[in-house]
């Protein structure tokens, strides 16, 4: 089971940068995806810097009103929990390496 959540993670982060335009992906997923760059930033902070660029990959194209909106919704915080609390069960040598990996396969 590890490995699955683990490997829908990598998904989620090779998958952000392709997002374009205005919140292309649903509230839920956006915040899951947010929640993992969040993650990563505190599991790797050498790559601090790589993880919110891809957090402003994300939104570019969307108002801050739709952000912030977005952000707000229960679907959002639903999501941005789950995450947190998947990654968080995850050893964080384990979580490192899934997100070193990450940003190297959108290189």
């Amino acid at each position: 089971m590890k490995m699955v959540r683990m490997a829908c993670f990598s998904a989620v982060l090779v998958l952000a940068p392709l997002a374009v335009g205005k919140l292309p992906v649903p509230n839920e997923t956006f915040g899951r995806i947010e929640s993992a760059l969040d993650f990563c930033s505190q599991a790797d902070p050498d790559s601090a810097s790589k993880y919110e660029e891809r957090k402003k990959a994300l939104v570019q194209g969307a108002s801050e009103q739709e952000i912030a909106e977005a952000r707000a919704s229960k679907e959002y915080r639903d999501g941005y929990e789950a995450t947190s609390e998947d990654m968080g069960k995850q050893p964080k040598e384990q979580v490192k390496k899934t997100c070193t990996a990450a940003l190297q396969a959108n290189k």
